[in-house]
């Protein structure tokens, strides 16, 4: 469904599928099948957005990037819809179509452009009233281009006595049925604005009689309202102090990253847009947040006490946060020439270990100062040649020393010897090609005395933790 509205009275759904099936639902009735549906021609485009009349639910209108239809249902039993395409022809630049809105005079319909434009659509050529349904869609045209602003328009709405629009510097104007401006609320730093949604009673309603046109444009200016913008930003926007309060923010770019705190209800979550949050997952509450606006997160890990949180950046740089606060425990590190792919502690957290996309393991080291614990750069390794996909921190067998891993595309399984290594020396203990043929995938460790590599198509070798040697080898059947 790629567009989707209901009427001003809530009986009846209109859906666009794939942007060509056209349906109207009476959502209240135990069927799967809509009261009436239309498919539209492939030149119409994908139809992006619809909205019904507010005054007459048998009438909504859609529109695609070049293109805008106006629909009548005409019986809920012959089950008929009568569509038409329109395109405005003037001598001046319209651009792209945003939305539609039908105009509280009952007669006009409205469509902002990017181009900054409203195109008014009207009711032209000559109709009895007994053929009103049957001949408005084919009558509707575009009467008139009225230049707005320069900015692109990206949402259109007609609230009470007012029309209003969005645009894409986080602007919104007000302005009467005759398209005259009224006033303007805008903040900077406020991205492109996708939605608009108004407040059900002004703050101080005036003393007015609610019939009086003058006082209907007032009692909306005074509404408080919500804005949505395309960075993924919820504002809450009062009329009386023309204060913009940010009620929520959430990741504009991709989730990279998430992990599980190892004794708390919470996961933290990280973007590539520098965002990380801490949400409680049993009370659904998100509980701390910090942005980093010099790269965007690649991974992040626990410590197994729960006390840290490491992060891995795009930009190579590592930070060891506090787990509760999210601040910073120490100075970040930037000892990597490429991008974190994987971070991971030792079980007594005294090493964490990072991989990046340049193929190197760096490895951290705990140390006391002052009576506190802070972290510092041991070593690092270009360890391989081709991506690493995993590493992994495990306990020697004859004492509670750590022992690291890592695995790499190149079929190399790598284990170094923490002990021997020092500041800028990174040793390693053994290298090992572990397939002739597959790529490995990921590593862990089954059961505690060996570790199995993954390999497609779903291939599951066993190996010995003593000497690195092949024990078994599990297959899954392949699914798709």
């Amino acid at each position: 469904v790629s567009a989707i509205a209901i009427s001003q009275d809530a009986k009846y759904l209109a859906t666009i599928s794939a942007g060509t099936r056209v349906c109207v639902w009476k959502w209240t009735l135990p069927t799967e099948k809509p009261m009436c549906s239309t498919e539209l021609r492939p030149e119409f485009g994908h139809q992006e957005y619809v909205i019904f009349n507010p005054q007459n639910p048998r009438e909504f209108v859609s529109n695609s990037k070049t293109q805008v239809i106006f629909y009548l249902w005409v019986s809920r039993d012959i089950g008929r819809m009568l569509s038409a395409s329109a395109t405005p022809t003037f001598n001046s630049v319209v651009g792209h179509f945003s939305q539609s809105v039908f105009h509280f005079n009952n007669s006009q319909a409205l469509t902002g452009t990017s181009a900054g434009k409203l195109v008014v659509w009207d009711v032209v050529g000559p109709h009895t009233p007994s053929k009103e349904l049957q001949a408005k869609p084919h009558s509707m045209k575009a009467t008139k281009l009225v230049p707005m602003q320069k900015d692109s328009l990206t949402v259109l709405k007609v609230y009470e006595s007012c029309i209003v629009t969005g645009d894409v510097k986080g602007q919104v104007k007000f302005y009467d049925g005759q398209l005259q401006f009224l006033t303007c609320y805008s903040r900077s730093k406020v991205g492109p604005i996708r939605s608009i949604s108004f407040s059900k009673t002004p703050p101080d309603p005036p003393s007015a009689s609610p019939s009086d046109s003058s006082n209907s444009v007032s009692l909306t200016l005074n509404r408080n309202f919500i804005l949505s913008t395309s960075d993924a930003t919820v504002l809450r926007v009062a009329t009386d102090r023309t204060n913009f309060e940010k009620v929520m923010e959430e990741a504009k770019k991709a989730v990279n990253a998430v992990a599980c705190h190892p004794r708390q209800a919470l996961v933290a979550v990280g973007s590539d847009c520098g965002l990380l949050k801490v949400w409680d997952y049993q009370q659904t509450k998100h509980l701390v947040s910090r942005i980093f606006t010099e790269a965007g997160i690649q991974c992040l890990s626990y410590d197994p006490q729960g006390y840290f949180l490491a992060a891995g950046f795009t930009d190579g740089s590592v930070y060891i946060l506090d787990a509760i606060s999210l601040q910073s425990s120490c100075r970040e590190f930037k000892f990597s020439r490429g991008p974190i792919t994987h971070i991971s502690f030792s079980h007594d957290s005294e090493y964490f270990a990072t991989a990046d996309e340049k193929y190197s393991v760096t490895v951290y080291k705990s140390v006391l100062q002052n009576g506190s614990r802070r972290w510092e750069h041991l070593a690092g390794l270009h360890s391989h040649y081709k991506p690493i996909r995993s590493i992994l921190f495990g306990v020697q067998l004859d004492s509670n020393e750590p022992r690291l891993l890592s695995l790499g595309e190149d079929r190399q399984l790598v284990e170094y010897d923490l002990n021997s290594s020092s500041k800028d020396h990174l040793v390693v203990l053994h290298r090992d090609r572990i397939e002739q043929m597959a790529v490995p995938l990921c590593l862990a460790w089954y059961p505690q005395l060996t570790f199995a590599p993954t390999t497609p198509p779903h291939i599951y070798p066993s190996l010995s933790t003593a000497a690195v040697q092949r024990e078994k080898m599990f297959c899954e059947p392949w699914n798709g």
